[in-house]
């Protein structure tokens, strides 16, 4: 039998494949791209992080058995150990201090990216919630697949493909899987419709924040050094 997660991941592999192949991604494999670039991706990747972290906990709140309270828990945890610790080890050769951290301007891309997984909580579905996060996690490891036999002359960005190259990242994306699976039982068709669209929807915003990375872009174009009001 054909799980959810499987029909999901082939319903959305065409738009998962343009990200693996997207000219930042593969500048940042070959070693060129610009640390303007990867600095801008860090600060941006920094916002949405902390607003994921959020919804997971918003799962926490929602679930409706203990187990599925415990892996989301734990998820946290894994988040904090290979996602933003890792992250803060970048800061110091991009030239990111504390200080850039607490005034983020949200490009548009993360700002209608985030919007979503609030949106996608407000639901108050488990399922929901789980599918609107899992294309992050998911996405990310198959990069690291996809760029496993390439090394990248510059040890900084060889250093970020280590975390999603690691065998304990893809232990825990497969407890995230089984989670989706299992609470994707028995649910009606309509509840599993409204999670294959926040799948999707999420899928295409993981490859906006490629293009957002790579262009850095701004609200109104203007000079990146503009402020606009701190979401």
């Amino acid at each position: 039998m054909v799980r959810f997660s499987e029909e999901l991941h082939a319903e959305n592999r065409e738009i998962w494949q343009r990200s693996k192949d997207h000219p930042f991604v593969k500048q940042l494999v070959a070693g060129c791209l610009g640390k303007a670039e990867f600095r801008y991706y860090l600060l941006q990747d920094h916002y949405y992080l902390t607003h994921y972290v959020k919804v997971i906990a918003l799962g926490i709140a929602y679930a409706d058995d203990y187990d599925a309270m415990i892996e989301l828990s734990q998820s946290l945890v894994s988040l904090e150990a290979s996602e933003l610790s890792m992250r803060e080890k970048f800061y110091p050769f991009v030239g990111i201090k504390e200080k850039d951290l607490t005034g983020i301007v949200p490009s548009p891309a993360a700002y209608h990216y985030t919007s979503h997984m609030y949106r996608v909580a407000g639901s108050q579905s488990l399922g929901r919630i789980l599918a609107g996060i899992l294309p992050c996690y998911w996405l990310y490891q198959e990069i690291g697949e996809q760029y496993a036999g390439a090394v990248s002359p510059d040890p900084l960005y060889q250093a970020w493909l280590d975390i999603y190259q690691d065998a304990a990242y893809a232990e825990g994306l497969q407890r995230q899987i089984d989670l989706l699976d299992r609470v994707a039982q028995g649910l009606p068709d309509a509840e599993l419709q409204a999670m294959r669209d926040d799948f999707r929807i999420s899928s295409y915003a993981e490859l906006a924040f490629w293009d957002m990375d790579f262009e850095r872009q701004t609200w109104d174009g203007s000079d990146l050094d503009g402020k606009l009001a701190t979401y």
